[in-house]
């Protein structure tokens, strides 16, 4: 019984589709233009503002420009655009700079910056207080987006 339903409702739904899919051009036909009022056709189907160049049939429109005007949109690849490994870059140098010393290892986490330097053994408390707020004043003024997160090692 079960299987009998199953197989006229695959009859049914096999017998209602079209033959052969509708080309692009049928399509276009049936759906209205953005050019098209109330009286025409309904406003709210159609290929709305976003592919408003797809519904226009006006000859003398020239729709030859790039949709996304942002410069910093990922759709343009001609432009260079930083990245974490970047910034990560910047902390070092930023490290560099301020101690002398290289950082083991620079990690983001969102809008953590996690930095990892060795120092000597025989450093004081003190010393490695003010290492640690000369690497954060640095890296501070270097990438500022970031909440810094310095750890040293005695090694």
């Amino acid at each position: 019984m079960k299987t009998a339903a199953f197989l006229s409702a695959i009859v049914l739904m096999t017998a209602c589709s079209p033959m052969r899919p509708p080309t692009t051009e049928e399509i276009a036909e049936r759906e209205p233009s953005a050019f098209e009022t109330k009286e025409d056709k309904n406003p709210l189907v159609g290929h709305g503002i976003v592919n408003h160049h797809l519904t226009n049939r006006k000859p003398n429109r020239s729709y030859i420009y790039e949709a996304n005007q942002n410069p910093n949109s990922y759709r343009n690849l001609n432009s260079k655009r930083f990245t974490i490994s970047d910034d990560q870059d910047k902390i070092r140098e930023a490290v560099v700079d301020a101690t002398g010393r290289r950082a083991q290892f620079v990690t983001i986490n969102g809008n953590r910056a996690y930095i990892h330097v060795n120092v000597p053994k025989d450093f004081t408390k003190k010393q490695m207080k003010d290492m640690r707020n000369e690497i954060e004043d640095a890296v501070q003024l270097s990438v500022p987006r970031y909440r810094i997160h310095v750890r040293l090692d005695n090694k």
